[in-house]
């Protein structure tokens, strides 16, 4: 697991959907201690991180905690919080919420599936100079 700057979870914290307040779907013990470690920034502050697993013992580790938090709406990032949304991703998370190696398994797979992906080379494709834009 990893760590995320809190300018890319404020809008959850003050300002979701610009309501000017938290996202509903956050719990209040989260929303709480967020705001603790992420307060309204201006121009010139420092963009403090945050963890992604906080109370996982040691804060890179990624295991079922990680989706008991989703399941207790304390998911740090809202994409992940949306896993709860959905009946088919609520399935999924509430199974790998139980237990780590059904997860195991579904990554493994998965990295397999991705291992056999058609490379796009020449003019097929591009490498990307910032991942969130195509080049011009």
């Amino acid at each position: 697991m990893g760590r995320t700057h809190c300018s890319y979870i404020l809008d959850r914290l003050y300002n979701y959907n610009g309501s000017g307040k938290p996202d509903p779907s956050m719990s209040a013990t989260l929303l709480e201690s967020l705001r603790k470690l992420c307060p309204p920034r201006k121009k010139g502050q420092p963009d403090p991180l945050v963890y992604l697993n906080p109370e996982s013992g040691s804060h890179y580790n990624f295991t079922e905690s990680y989706y008991r938090r989703i399941l207790s709406n304390e998911a740090v990032l809202g994409v992940d919080q949306q896993l709860r949304n959905g009946d088919d991703t609520k399935q999924i998370t509430e199974e790998f919420a139980v237990g780590f190696e059904d997860f195991r398994k579904s990554f493994a797979a998965s990295m397999y599936h991705m291992g056999n992906i058609k490379v796009l080379t020449g003019n097929q494709g591009e490498i990307r100079k910032n991942c969130r834009y195509t080049n011009k």
